[in-house]
């Protein structure tokens, strides 16, 4: 990756749109990088004055104080549990990037990853503003208040910006259970493990058990933040009806709130191949007319598979086949 983006680089268009590597880039740049490689716009946190003309580009700016940043930052760590925040900072003398990952509350310090090789520039001896960056394992680490004093703009996924201005925001795992999707297929739980910090719980329809496979993970609050459904590939062709309306109400009862609108034309789409005529015609489409289409291709054509990204998650779609066992239909939900 860092390849590809020296030779996209290279060109003085390339140079003015996402920075010199070997001069650094403007928050602006910053900001078109982090589309770039994330294909989502972020919230930028700017904490301090600039030019109209300098961020005039980025369609999601909040201006504000540095203060303001770094309370964002506390309630983004109370409410997920964990960050990682681009940040840019500036000593006096010297601009540079970190990436905050953790905010420790019980000694209000912050935990950060330095790009500069074998030190940090925020060590005592590296930088005028007077910061004491201490050493966390391979991770530094300051105070909210040495923060406070040289943040310019940190950078805040969509998710990320929600959770510091709606805590609840997200669906539930107790909403969930008590919703149409569960109760109309009569979900019945077969297994929970912890995995990956997230408690991870198995359910299928009670007249399905080994058919098909719904997971469903969720923090500790409670938020949903993972889901897969796995369908046996010979039970969906033979039970095409009953395979379709599973498959389309998996992604409308989990699709995001604010993307709401583009995962119900996947379902839709999905819905619609209960006529013959529709199905032949998706396949012989275009698979990259439509995200729907794509996805369609994925689960029963001959795509590779479908990758759709929205600001509050990722939805794939595809086959699978695990050694020994037969193949399945998948569609898997990461909600950030």
């Amino acid at each position: 990756m860092e390849q590809a983006f020296f030779e996209l680089t290279s060109t003085p268009e390339g140079r003015r749109r996402y920075g010199d590597p070997n001069k650094g880039a403007t928050i602006q740049q910053m900001w078109n990088t982090q589309i770039l490689l994330g294909k989502v716009a972020n919230y930028c946190l700017l904490a301090r004055p600039l030019p109209a003309e300098s961020t005039q580009d980025i369609t999601r700016l909040i201006k504000c104080s540095a203060a303001d940043v770094v309370q964002s930052l506390r309630k983004l760590q109370a409410v997920a549990g964990d960050m990682a925040v681009p940040l840019a900072y500036h000593d006096g003398r010297v601009g540079h990037c970190i990436t905050l990952f953790g905010h420790k509350p019980e000694s209000d310090r912050f935990v950060f990853h330095d790009p500069w090789p074998s030190s940090s520039l925020l060590a005592a001896e590296n930088n005028e503003a007077g910061i004491d960056a201490q050493r966390e394992g391979k991770r530094w680490s300051i105070t909210a208040m040495e923060l406070e004093q040289i943040v310019f703009a940190a950078f805040l996924s969509p998710p990320q910006w929600k959770s510091v201005e709606d805590p609840n925001f997200g669906l539930s795992y107790q909403e969930w259970t008590k919703g149409e999707f569960f109760t109309f297929f009569h979900l019945r739980q077969l297994e929970e493990r912890v995995e990956a910090g997230l408690k991870v719980r198995v359910f299928a329809p009670a007249a399905f058990v080994g058919e098909m496979a719904l997971l469903v993970g969720h923090r500790d609050s409670g938020r949903i933040v993972r889901t897969s459904l796995r369908v046996g590939m010979k039970w969906a062709i033979d039970n095409f009806m009953i395979a379709l309306d599973l498959m389309k109400s998996f992604v409308s009862c989990f699709a995001p709130a604010d993307d709401k609108e583009e995962y119900e034309k996947i379902a839709a789409e999905l819905w619609s191949l209960r006529d013959p005529r529709k199905l032949a015609a998706i396949r012989d489409a275009d698979p990259a007319s439509s995200d729907a289409i794509q996805c369609i291709h994925a689960l029963f054509g001959r795509g590779q598979s479908a990758l759709v990204v929205t600001d509050f998650a990722t939805l794939s779609a595809g086959r699978s086949q695990s050694p020994g066992d037969p193949p399945t239909l998948q569609l898997d939900f990461n909600l950030k």
